[in-house]
C-alpha cells in the first residue's frame, strides 16, 4: 500500500458554512489532487444538527445535486452526514425512520455514502425511555447506528456508513470506546481525531491503539487546517506536519477538516494531498511550497513570507520563527555595538513585509484575497509598526547629546505617537499574525524611548 485508501475532506467546522460555489471549487480541487471523499457536515447548518428531523428545501437539494454530480465527474464520493445527538431519542422508532428517510432522500441524486455524527454532545442519555432501555450512552448509540446500517442495507446494494463517536480523541482506553468497538457492526467506519481534538502529532502508536480499541481500522478526522472556536483569529496555512507515515498501516484513511475560508484551505489541502497519496515519500516543506506556487503563481516569495507570519495553529503552537529570528539578530548586533547595522537589519524586514503585503493585495486572485484580506491587513500593519520603530531608533540617536535640539525631541515625540497609534490598531485587530514577538519588542522600544525622553526633559520617575 502506497497511500491512504480514503483521502478526504469533511466540511465539519463551526461557523458560516461554505457556499455551493465554494464546494464546487473544493471538489474540483480535490479531484485534481487525488482526494476521493467529501463529507457534508457543517455544524451551523441547522438542518444538519439542531433541526435534523426536517427536510432540506428545494434550493438546497438542487444545489447539492450539482455538487454530487461534480463529485462524480471528479472522482470524489460526496457523503451526507447528519448530527442528531443533541435531541435524538435512541429508542424511538420515529426518530430512526426519520433519520433513515432523510439519508435515503439523497440517494436519488446519487449519494451512496452516509455519516452519523455523535460528536460534541453531552456524555449522557437525556431521554427517560433511553435511560430505561439502555445501560449506557454507548449501548444506545450502538443500537441506533446498527439499526440505521441495517435499514440502509435493505434499500441499497452498495453504500458506506461512517460514525463519529462522542469520545473521539484521547487514549482510547474508556469503557465507552470498548462498548462502541465491540457493538458496532464491522462494516461501520469510526472516526478519530488522535491524541487531542486538534492533534499536534499523530504517532503510529495512536493509530495502533485506537484501531485495536475500536476493533477496526479507524478513519482519522484531522482537525487541521480548521480555525473555528478560539482559533477564529488564526489563518491556518502552514505546512502539514506531525503525522507519522506509519499510520497508513493502521487506518483506512484521513479526512481533513478545513477552515471556513475554503480557498485559503487549499494551501494545506494541496500539501496534505502529497502525504495522503505517498506518506513515506512526503516532504512537508517541498509540498507546502509547491501548493503555494500552484495556487498563487508569481507570488511565491510573498506567500512564503506571509505564510511564515501565519504559522500559529495547533500543529504549529509556538511563536512564528521568522519574527523571533529577526529580533534575535537585532539584539545580537546591538550587543556587539553594531547599532546602525541592527537598525538596517530591522529596516530591511519592515520593507520586505510592506512590499510583500502590497504585492499580495495587488496580485492575489480575488477568491484568495477576499478570504485572507484581514490577515494581510494585520501583516501589513506589522510592517508599518516595524518601520516606525526603525525611525524611532534612528531619531533616538540624535538624543545622545548633552542638549538635544528641540526639533529632534519633537520628532521623536511624533514618532512615538505614530507607533502607539499603529499598536492600538493592532490591538483592535480580529486576527493573530506573527505571535507576540514584535508586540513585546516594539512596546519595549517605546517604553525605553519614553523613559530616555523623560530623562532629557528632566521629567523623572
Amino acid at each position: 500500500m502506497k497511500g491512504f485508501r480514503i483521502r478526504g475532506v469533511v466540511e465539519g467546522f463551526y461557523g458560516k458554512p461554505w457556499s455551493m460555489e465554494d464546494r464546487f471549487d473544493i471538489i474540483q480541487f480535490m479531484g485534481d489532487h487525488g482526494y476521493n471523499l467529501y463529507i457534508y457536515a457543517p455544524k451551523d447548518d441547522e438542518l444538519h444538527r439542531f433541526r435534523w428531523r426536517e427536510s432540506y428545501g428545494d434550493d438546497f437539494v438542487k444545489g447539492f445535486s450539482m455538487v454530487v454530480e461534480k463529485g462524480r465527474q471528479c472522482g470524489v464520493d460526496v457523503a451526507m452526514a447528519i448530527s442528531p445527538g443533541l435531541t435524538v431519542e435512541y429508542s424511538s422508532e420515529d426518530d430512526l425512520q426519520t433519520f433513515v428517510g432523510k439519508l435515503l432522500s439523497f440517494t436519488e441524486m446519487g449519494v451512496k455514502s452516509f455519516a452519523l455524527f455523535y460528536d460534541d454532545i453531552p456524555f449522557r442519555l437525556s431521554s427517560q425511555r433511553d435511560k430505561e432501555r439502555f445501560k449506557s450512552l454507548a449501548s444506545a448509540q450502538v443500537f441506533f447506528a446498527n439499526s440505521i446500517f441495517e435499514a440502509l442495507k435493505r434499500e441499497l446494494p452498495v453504500f458506506d456508513f461512517i460514525i463519529c463517536p462522542t469520545e473521539y480523541h484521547g487514549r482510547a482506553e474508556s469503557e465507552y470506546i470498548r462498548e462502541l468497538g465491540e457493538g458496532l457492526l464491522p462494516d461501520i467506519k469510526i472516526m478519530w481525531t488522535g491524541p487531542q481534538v486538534c492533534s499536534q502529532h499523530i504517532p503510529e502508536s495512536d493509530a495502533i491503539k485506537a484501531s485495536g480499541a475500536f476493533k477496526r481500522e479507524i478513519l482519522y478526522w484531522d482537525n487541521y487546517p480548521v480555525n473555528d472556536g478560539s482559533m477564529i483569529p488564526e489563518l491556518h496555512i502552514g505546512p502539514y506536519v506531525g503525522r507519522d507515515p506509519e499510520i497508513v498501516n493502521h487506518s483506512c484513511g484521513i479526512v481533513l477538516n478545513p477552515m471556513n475560508q475554503a480557498h485559503a484551505s487549499m494551501i494545506v489541502l494541496g500539501a496534505a494531498a502529497d502525504f495522503l497519496n505517498d506518506p513515506y515519500g512526503y516532504d512537508a516543506t517541498i509540498s507546502w511550497v509547491n501548493a503555494m506556487r500552484r495556487l498563487t503563481p508569481g507570488l511565491i516569495d510573498e506567500m512564503l513570507l506571509f505564510g511564515e507570519y501565519s504559522l500559529i495553529s495547533p500543529i504549529h503552537p509556538d511563536q512564528s520563527e521568522r519574527p523571533r529570528k529577526v529580533i534575535e539578530e537585532f539584539r545580537t548586533l546591538c550587543s556587539q555595538g553594531r547599532l546602525e547595522e541592527a537598525i538596517v537589519w530591522l529596516e530591511k524586514e519592515a520593507r520586505t513585509i510592506l512590499e510583500s503585503a502590497k504585492r499580495l493585495k495587488d496580485k492575489l486572485p480575488s477568491v484568495f484575497l477576499e478570504e485572507m484580506a484581514l490577515w494581510i491587513y494585520e501583516f501589513e500593519r506589522w510592517g508599518e509598526a516595524l518601520s516606525v520603530t526603525v525611525e524611532i531608533l534612528k531619531s533616538r540617536l540624535k538624543l545622545y547629546v548633552e542638549t538635544p535640539e528641540k526639533r529632534d525631541l519633537q520628532q521623536v515625540r511624533e514618532l512615538i505617537e505614530k507607533a502607539e497609534t499603529t499598536m492600538m490598531e493592532l490591538t483592535r485587530a480580529r486576527t493573530l499574525s506573527g505571535g507576540n514577538v514584535y508586540r513585546e519588542f516594539i512596546m519595549e522600544i517605546l517604553i525605553r524611548t519614553k523613559g530616555y525622553f523623560a530623562l532629557k526633559e528632566r521629567n523623572w520617575l
